[in-house]
């Protein structure tokens, strides 16, 4: 073999190429990013477009639909789900994984301006961004103190949100609990008319006389000039000032009619952090951002800022999701140095030999620090992904170097020297490490391009496996011969522990003989055992339950809550205070972050509760327990519904982070409602399905202004200018602007009726217009004014009218006994006409499902190709991969006994098996066929090729066991969603290693016997001896 030959002969260049390769490595490791999960892209597009007063219906039927008509033309589009509103139409177009996001921006907006001939006319034009649905705040602060609640906002707006923005890697920063600074003009509509005013009179004189023109230049002979018309008004004392009109030669200013107030906008969201009134600030990261490296620079730009504070106001981290990230990761690396520890105490049992250990065990850091240079390289950051595919890798990127160096101490104990028996033993054994190491490879390509967004979610993991396992196999052919032929030596047998294993392993290899050659004599039977063996595998696979990921204690979770539709910011901030002592009274919690209204929409009857919990090993309940007991305690608040749901670290798409997202797709949305209705109560009566809850919303309370065109128009007043009066005097209208010349700043200035005036649907009625002759009449003569309720949402999914349930499990139920439940629901209630399907987590499991089989059905196809063309036979490639179905039971016995389930991480640890369970196949195999080539017979070249080959079998079988075993006992921080990959591979390796040692041999023998016949059928000579 060229490289071990080169590296005996030229120990410089062997060491120079392993520093070259930790060198790389540890530059990577230095600049490596860390997050929880790889990112995965979603090509998705929204297009937002507003049509003043408008209905939901008259959004969804004239500007909704006619864009999804030309939208879904496109080529690529997986889903179209939109939601109409009260002047408002908000469509998300996703794309499959394959459209590039910058080229599908371009085909919606050639779309939207082709569906903008059949858009109503007065509609503003159409938003058309990019969606990122990684953007979620990573950290939330609260900024609470002693100072009013408008300088608390402004402080924040305006002082600490443009330093945080100027972090490298902040994308932006959302304010919760804010509302704007506003110049508030009060009118008191008894008096507007006692001076026989409108509120259109208000707004004129603003328009004419607070405003500021550029007056141009002068220019003398040396100087120029720049000329300002100053006729803003500067401070409330103008603004109450402000001559509105005259009557009988006296002035009529604003103040005697109301009064200007340096207020706020109208106050529809707030915020309070463990119970003191707060402005929120989320900071989300820029698109590819390293988040963990985002918190940290926030956090130390806090520490500055906290300085130049006003006294009294502080800033809060309120949550910190970059903390479970950082503990998380660091716990898998825990993971990776225990399982190299052991794989280096279990290299030293078997090898009884200091030297002997110390030169395999350079292969463990030697290769894992090589894979960080080419994570670095493909631009991967320190994730779940790439740091399980170390952690599973970690007990067998020294494989390679165990078995060269085994082969090359077993020629020096038959008498060569150690510069012989390095390149002998090495070139030997070489291509049984090539085979098994480019196995591994084969496996792990279909993994690395798998479709959909498992597809991308797999692939770090996928090209940091092969990376990881390439770099052992250099070194175990680089640097491992080199060392052996300079510093490997005979030792001498001495002392009792040396004696105990070595009598031990002889008698170990003189039983396994003897076994062995029992099994020879029945083969058939143990056939049989292999095959019930088996069968046993699948029946224990049909009782597994399924689901997407495993759920893991991150220390946070969310509660959603919900008020009646037409709530009240009051009385929703009345409910959400009981949560409020609810929670803080819990021993647990640690930090709790409550905001109303939060959302571009700011719906008051919508709420969320953020809470931290302290550190797990401070408390005595899991987060799961607690998330439990928090919706028995929830269920007693009357008038709101509460949704106690995971903070998920998996951003799948759906409307919300709800693990069950079902849709129900028809045409009709009474039906819709009644269908939604009948599943969500069947859905609530179900042990272990939590958190139900539909997303229709069409019983909204609204005041209906009928307007008698006919009256309207004796009078000569037109409906647009009876909807601008309610608009202003009702709704509040931006009339003008006001400069704070301090600042630097403008800001909205804001007519509306004062409170007590607008409380009631007649009050609308009592409202002035003025008529084109300059009289006043009062609404009441032009309208009729009814109360009544109306959809406030109208919901789509591709291109149908729709209704979302939501659902999370617990109580031991996962989401595949959910989905299969409410895919008979649906098949139980659903009538001709209506559809359904499904969304986030549900929607991603089932296509994951898909396409993990598929690539481990591809991983059989390519491990036997490969195997094929190594051996240069069709048929030992199948006693090779024999290995496979035996590893089974161990697999899924690993996962029953453990009350694990089958999810995406244990089946990436099935997919893993397939590579290293033909690992000891190859070895038997290969040295087998050696023997028979220098003329053994059959049996006997079986009989003296297994127990030579039992050492280093069990060594790497042991080694890949107990290097996965910290990730199988999930014990740090996240460990509950990866551990399913640790136990199917352990439980696969520890019985594949046992049955292998037995069934390969047997089965080997059986396909040779079968080939004979073959042989003879076809007329061909007979090869070898029995």
């Amino acid at each position: 073999m060229f490289l071990s030959d080169m590296s005996v002969k030229r120990p410089v260049v062997a060491t120079t190429i392993t520093l070259a390769l930790v060198f790389f490595g540890i530059l990577g490791f230095q600049r490596v990013g860390i997050d929880l999960y790889p990112q995965v892209d979603f090509p998705m597009v929204t297009i937002t477009t507003t049509l003043f007063g408008a209905a939901p219906e008259v959004m969804d039927t004239d500007v909704t639909d006619a864009i999804e008509e030309q939208v879904n033309t496109i080529e690529g589009v997986k889903h179209i789900t939109s939601t109409s509103g009260y002047g408002f139409s908000q469509i998300t177009v996703e794309f499959e994984l394959y459209r590039d996001i910058d080229s599908a921006v371009q085909d919606v907006r050639a779309k939207v301006d082709v569906a903008k001939k059949k858009l109503p006319t007065d509609i503003d034009p159409p938003i058309i961004d990019k969606l990122d649905i990684n953007a979620r705040p990573v950290l939330w602060l609260s900024v609470t103190g002693n100072q009013p609640y408008q300088k608390l906002g402004m402080l924040a707006d305006e002082v600490l949100r443009p330093q945080i923005e100027s972090i490298k890697g902040v994308g932006n920063v959302m304010l919760g609990g804010y509302a704007k600074r506003e110049i508030r003009l009060w009118l008191d509509r008894k008096k507007l008319e006692a001076h026989r005013l409108a509120s259109t009179d208000i707004s004129r004189a603003l328009l004419a006389k607070n405003v500021e023109l550029p007056g141009g230049i002068i220019e003398s002979i040396d100087r120029e000039f720049t000329v300002r018309n100053l006729g803003e008004l500067r401070d409330i004392k103008e603004f109450n000032d402000l001559i509105i009109t005259y009557q009988n030669g006296a002035p009529v200013r604003l103040k005697d009619v109301g009064w200007a107030e340096d207020g706020t906008e109208p106050v529809r969201t707030i915020a309070r952090h463990n119970r003191t009134p707060a402005v929120g600030m989320g900071v989300i990261p820029r698109s590819g951002a390293n988040v963990v490296e985002v918190a940290r620079a926030v956090r130390a730009k806090l520490s500055e800022i906290r300085k130049t504070l006003p006294p009294g106001v502080e800033v809060h981290i309120s949550n910190d999701m970059s903390t479970f990230i950082e503990k998380a990761i660091g716990g898998v690396t825990e993971d990776v140095f225990i399982g190299g520890l052991l794989a280096a105490v279990i290299m030293f049992i078997f090898l009884l030999s200091v030297r002997s250990t110390i030169i395999t065990a350079v292969s463990i850091p030697t290769s894992l620090i090589t894979s960080f240079g080419i994570m670095h390289f493909m631009g991967f950051t320190m994730n779940y992904m790439t740091m399980l595919a170390l952690s599973m890798m970690v007990g067998v990127v020294c494989d390679d170097a165990i078995i060269v160096l085994e082969n090359i101490y077993r020629h020096m104990e038959e008498g060569a020297e150690p510069v012989t028996a390095a390149r002998e033993g090495a070139s030997e054994i070489a291509f049984a490490a090539m085979a098994a190491t480019f196995s591994i490879v084969a496996v792990f390509l279909p993994v690395a391009f798998m479709g959909g967004m498992i597809g991308r979610f797999f692939f770090q993991f996928g090209v940091t496996v092969a990376a990881s396992v390439i770099a052992s196999l250099v070194v175990a052919l680089v640097l491992i011969p080199m060392l052996c032929s300079k510093f490997l030596r005979l030792e001498s047998k001495h002392g009792r522990v040396h004696r105990f294993f070595d009598r031990s392993y002889e008698r170990l290899e003189g039983r396994y003989r003897k076994a062995l050659a029992f099994c020879l004599g029945h083969r058939w039977l143990v056939v049989l055992i292999a095959i019930g063996m088996f069968f046993l595998s699948i029946a224990i696979l049909a009782n597994l339950k399924r689901e997407f990921v495993p759920k893991s204690d991150e220390g946070r979770f969310i509660i959603r809550l919900e008020a009646p539709t037409g709530s009240t910011l009051h009385y929703t901030d009345e409910k959400l205070r009981k949560v409020e002592e609810m929670i803080l009274a819990m021993p647990e919690a640690d930090r709790l972050f409550v905001a109303i209204g939060i959302g571009a929409r700011q719906e008051v009857n919508k709420g969320i509760a953020v809470v931290t919990l302290k550190d797990r090993k401070l408390r005595k309940r899991t987060q799961h327990q607690i998330m439990a007991d928090m919706r028995r305690q929830l269920r007693g608040i009357p008038g709101i519904k509460a949704y106690v749901e995971d903070l998920s670290p998996v951003a799948t798409g759906g409307r919300r982070g709800a693990p069950l997202q079902f849709d129900i797709k028809g045409p009709e949305m009474d039906k819709l409602e009644k269908i939604s209705n009948q599943i969500v109560g069947e859905m609530a009566k179900s042990p272990g399905m939590v958190d139900v809850s539909s997303d229709l919303e069409l019983t909204k309370p609204e005041v209906r202004v009928l307007v008698d065109r006919n009256k309207a128009a004796d009078v000569g007043v037109d409906v647009r200018e009876i909807s601008s009066a309610v608009q202003q005097l009702v709704g509040g209208q931006e009339v003008s602007k006001f400069k704070d010349i301090e600042r630097a700043k403008r800001y909205d200035v804001r007519i509306r009726l004062i409170r007590d005036q607008r409380m009631n649907p007649e009050d609308i009625s009592q409202i002035a217009i003025r008529t084109p002759k300059g009289g006043l009449i009062k609404l009441a003569q032009v309208v009729r004014i009814e109360e009544g309720i109306g959809p406030n949402l109208v919901n789509r999914k591709d291109r149908q009218r729709s209704a979302t349930i939501y659902a999370d499990t617990a109580g031991g139920k996962v989401l595949g006994e959910a989905i299969a439940e409410v895919e008979a629901l649906a098949q139980k209630y659903l009538p001709s006409g209506y559809s359904h399907s499904f969304g986030g987590q549900a929607e991603a499991f089932k296509e994951a499902f898909q396409y993990l089989i598929m690539a481990l059905i591809q991983a059989i196809i390519i491990i036997y190709m490969v195997l094929a063309m190594q051996f240069n036979s069709f048929l030992h490639p199948l006693t090779v991969m024999l290995a496979l179905p035996l590893s089974t039971v161990g697999a899924f016995g690993a996962i029953y006994l453990t009350r694990d389930t089958i999810s995406i991480m244990s089946m990436i640890g099935m997919i893993t098996l397939t590579a290293l369970v033909v690992k000891n196949s190859i070895l038997l195999v290969d040295y087998t066929n050696t023997l028979r080539e220098k003329g053994m017979a059959r049996n006997e070249a079986v009989l003296q090729a297994s127990p030579v080959r039992l050492r280093p079998i069990l060594m790497t079988a042991v080694t890949t066991i107990l290097g996965v075993l910290p990730v199988a006992l999930g014990y740090s921080a996240g460990g509950e969603a990866r551990a399913g990959m640790g136990r199917a591979t352990f439980g696969g390796m520890f019985a594949s290693t046992l049955l292998t040692l037995f069934v390969i041999p047997v089965a080997y023998t059986l396909l040779d016997d079968l080939q004979r016949k073959m042989s003879n059928l076809f007329g061909k000579k007979k090869i070898g001896k029995e």
